[in-house]
């Protein structure tokens, strides 16, 4: 059968929200640069049904366009208005959020209409669990929290059993939904193949870490207690008082921030780590990692499948990390890094203790890094979930 010929009908339900002040729509930039480039790549028409943020507008990472200059047709939803059938009118299949509790209809709405229905899924419920824990201190209030998430993941099952297919982000997911028909893993990422670290470049820095200077660290994210952030400067008190000579670099911005600066002024380690805030992606993150550093520090206490991880493997960077399930699930596919169990923070210092006195063990796993991140790309990725879409309709 000849899909393209027919013009199918691609309807995209995510799960984030847009910001909408009178004709001009606000997107975050990662979800409006992945719209625009399916109306680029799929071979028919593109649609997407929108929510409204109630959040404060942010401008920061943000896409402006009024409703005219959208590539694709756009179905706002009204406040606190549930997706109807009369929403999915002439799709011919639907990609819907697993991870937004209020899509888990969609599949029962699409069966109705013989309409395909492929959802995408991160969060496995350990990982509900776990960022439903740091966050929640009245254990009256996470007992009830706790049941919402049991109660809405037998609903997410039931939405998984009558669905076409799954597109499942990371390890964690793919496995924890294994039983379920055509199940595609991927890895997400915002590294276009064009930015992935050149062998040659690889090497010069390798040549680099070789002549024993100090050992150059970083870490990137949310500086939150789920990304691990106040092991960050814990950890490097403890190389600090284990006589390691290291840079670490924690990029980005978040609650902790202050509570990390006033730690690492009163242990005095101004002179090993730097708070560079949040920078460009692609400006200056990416060109860093590729450039001047050595080894990621990832302290993800849970186990969603930041796209983290794949990022820092396109510039040749291994990991250390703790063992949640994401991280894990990498390690027993390729041999990119090192872990340890979850809050192990004297296991994490003595790793780096040891990288630090037999580096050769970096040069492997950094040649193992880009070996693993190039076939999984950003261009390479995204057309595999097409194809993917593509063969649900057949």
């Amino acid at each position: 059968m000849n899909i393209k010929s027919q013009n199918p009908h691609l309807i995209i339900i995510p799960s984030v929200a847009v910001w909408k002040n009178e004709n001009m729509l606000s997107f975050d930039r990662k979800f409006y640069d992945g719209i625009e480039l399916y109306t680029k790549v799929w071979p028919g028409t593109v649609s997407c049904i929108l929510s409204m943020s109630k959040s404060s507008f942010s401008d920061f990472g943000v896409v402006n366009k009024t409703i005219d200059e959208l590539p694709f047709r756009c179905i706002m939803l009204g406040t606190d208005e549930s997706i109807t059938v009369e929403h999915l009118t002439g799709a011919s299949i639907v990609l819907a959020s697993a991870d937004a509790d209020n899509q888990l209809h969609i599949s029962a709405l699409c069966r109705k209409s013989n309409i395909k229905c492929v959802y995408v899924i991160e969060y496995i419920p350990e990982t509900r669990y776990q960022i439903t824990l740091l966050s929640t201190r009245n254990p009256f209030i996470l007992l009830r929290r706790f049941i919402y998430i049991w109660q809405h993941e037998k609903k997410r099952v039931s939405a998984f059993s009558i669905s076409d297919g799954l597109q499942s982000n990371g390890t964690p997911a793919y496995y924890e939904y294994g039983k379920f028909k055509n199940n595609l893993l991927y890895f997400d990422t915002r590294v276009y193949k064009h930015d992935c670290i050149e062998d040659v470049d690889l090497e010069h820095r390798l040549n680099e870490l070789s002549k024993n200077k100090p050992l150059r660290l970083a870490f990137s994210g949310r500086l939150i207690r789920m990304k691990g952030a106040d092991h960050l400067v814990k950890l490097a008190l403890l190389l600090k008082q284990r006589k390691v000579l290291y840079k670490f670099y924690i990029y980005g911005a978040g609650e902790l921030k202050d509570e990390m600066i006033a730690y690492i002024h009163k242990h005095q380690l101004e002179d090993s780590v730097y708070l560079p805030g949040p920078v460009d992606f692609y400006k200056q993150l990416i060109p860093d990692l590729k450039k001047n550093i050595d080894l990621f520090i990832c302290l993800h206490r849970q186990s969603d499948p930041s796209c983290t991880y794949l990022e820092t493997l396109s510039c040749g960077v291994p990991i250390v990390g703790y063992k949640n399930k994401a991280f894990s699930g990498l390690l027993s596919l390729v041999d990119i890094g090192w872990g340890s169990e979850i809050n192990d923070l004297n296991k994490i210092a003595d790793t780096i203790v040891h990288l630090n006195e037999n580096r050769n063990q970096l040069f492997a796993k950094s040649r193992s890094a880009i070996a693993f991140a190039r076939p999984n790309d950003f261009e390479t990725t995204f057309q595999n979930r097409i194809n993917h879409l593509l063969s649900t309709l057949e």
